[in-house]
């Protein structure tokens, strides 16, 4: 399936046994692929292989996800994310590399490049995660969850054993996303408050924290994005960013990689290369 040797391989990152996939030529550009909510490194499969041809590629299991073995003090918030980041392009020994990220790992790479301009060559965000609020109802529900987390961490619920992800969302979890996300918490035993840290790196950056973001910036998105419509994303990243521009494909939903994948992977390699 690759078509060249993959390494994998586990590395300390900000206190982490993070699992990462590697492919490709040492020598060439390092490029950190972020996967999104629920999912992992390996994702990435269907497109690394053609990326490999001239980029040192890394697809790693984030915090919380995967085979990557994370604390329960472990920060998922913006800054402990961005520690994590660090550490682990300085574990590939890469003191710059290019950085894409979708949804979720869109979000972590936006945060990352904003606070560490010096360590990212060049950005690509796919449908990412903390550019525009989630849609409506997804916006509603996932902001009442996240009331109940915050009300019940301030009583020590989760201290106490007394309340679980699940039995805080209550009549919500009917939900497919929001029920999808509170299993998997509460399968994996994930504190409410490390829940809530993450649910943070969702919050739109807004234009100010888009304005640090120095890297040439691709934003890709699939125009029938459900959960962060295409349209507002498009006016907030063209009024953010001061070095970037933004690919819309048509008929595509949340995940173009999965999706479109010979469409984004022209419109990558093109950007990476130029």
């Amino acid at each position: 399936m690759w078509g060249r040797r993959v390494l994998e391989r586990e590395v300390e990152c900000a206190g982490t046994m993070t699992r990462l996939l590697e492919v490709g030529p040492g020598e060439g550009p390092t490029l950190v692929l972020l996967h999104g909510v629920l999912s992992f490194g390996a994702s990435w499969a269907r497109v690394m292989p053609k990326l490999a041809a001239k980029h040192r590629v890394a697809a790693p299991d984030m915090p919380l996800h995967g085979r990557t073995r994370t604390p329960p003090s472990f920060d998922m918030g913006p800054e402990g994310m961005t520690a994590w980041m660090e550490a682990l392009l300085d574990a590939l020994g890469a003191p710059v590399a290019d950085v894409c990220g979708l949804s979720m790992g869109g979000a972590v790479a936006a945060h990352f490049a904003a606070r560490r301009p010096a360590r990212v060559r060049r950005l690509v965000l796919v449908d990412a995660a903390n550019i525009v609020p989630l849609a409506e109802p997804y916006g509603v529900l996932l902001n009442t969850v996240r009331s109940r987390i915050s009300a019940e961490t301030k009583r020590g619920g989760a201290a106490r054993g007394v309340a679980t992800p699940v039995d805080l969302a209550g009549e919500l979890a009917s939900d497919p996303i929001i029920s999808g996300v509170l299993v998997y918490v509460q399968a994996q035993g994930i504190p409410l408050k490390q829940l809530a840290a993450g649910l943070g790196l969702i919050d739109p950056m807004g234009l100010e924290g888009l304005s640090r973001i120095s890297a040439p910036t691709l934003a890709i998105w699939g125009s029938e994005d459900p959960y962060f419509p295409a349209g507002p994303a498009e006016m907030v990243l063209h009024g953010g960013l001061p070095n970037g521009r933004v690919e819309v494909l048509k008929g595509i939903g949340h995940n173009p990689v999965e999706e479109a994948p010979d469409a984004f992977l022209r419109l990558l390699e093109g950007f990476l290369d130029a």
